[in-house]
């Protein structure tokens, strides 16, 4: 025999389907930016010393060596072999 004032099930699922259309709700959103000006018209201009370089491979680039050169004489040290049991 059901308990006729049973509506637990309808207040979960009525709560689940509130949950779902909030997060959709705020998840799908606009992604543009909003903007306080309305002054679209902003120019950026170089400073006044600057030229474009002649080879563009070396365009600010930062020459990097090492402390100290490799030596390649020297052989590395032989592995030891593990004990036998």
């Amino acid at each position: 025999m059901a308990e006729p004032n049973s509506n637990r099930m309808y207040i979960i699922i009525g709560a689940i389907v509130v949950v779902v259309a909030l997060l959709f709700f705020f998840m799908s959103g606009d992604d543009t930016a909003t903007d306080a000006t309305t002054d679209t018209s902003a120019t950026t201009t170089a400073p006044a010393g600057t030229t474009a370089p002649a080879d563009p491979a070396v365009d600010d680039a930062v020459e990097v060596e090492p402390a100290e050169p490799a030596d390649p004489g020297t052989p590395p040290a032989p592995a030891t072999p593990a004990p036998a049991n």
